[in-house]
């Protein structure tokens, strides 16, 4: 599998629990907890296309790495100015979001 199949796979997985998440924070009456969720995981998603984009401009991995946590953290540090008490579903989705694609990795390095 090339990476921009894994990087798909694991913006659609992420989209699909991300639209979950969203209707389960509704249905359950945290609107803005699922919400917060969602959004995590869809940004958390695009953290593959970021190094990949970042890699490919020739940015060496450690100073790619350090800008992509900047970015991510201040994605989360805005979101607490914003969201107020639901910040930390923004920051579970991140984390979920990576998992997912280590989930995928994982499945792609089985089947091989």
């Amino acid at each position: 599998m090339t990476s921009g199949g894994l990087l798909r796979k694991t913006f659609v997985g992420c989209l699909v629990l991300a639209t979950a998440a969203g209707l389960a924070g509704i249905a359950s009456g945290y609107p803005r907890v699922g919400a917060s969720l969602a959004v995590g995981m869809i940004l958390g998603s695009l953290n593959g296309y970021l190094i990949q984009g970042l890699l490919t401009r020739g940015a060496p991995f450690v100073a790619a790495s350090l800008l992509r946590i900047v970015f991510f953290s201040s994605i989360v540090l805005l979101a607490a100015l914003a969201l107020g008490d639901s910040v930390w579903a923004l920051a579970l989705g991140l984390a979920l979001a990576q998992l997912v694609m280590v989930a995928f990795s994982v499945r792609a390095g089985l089947r091989s």
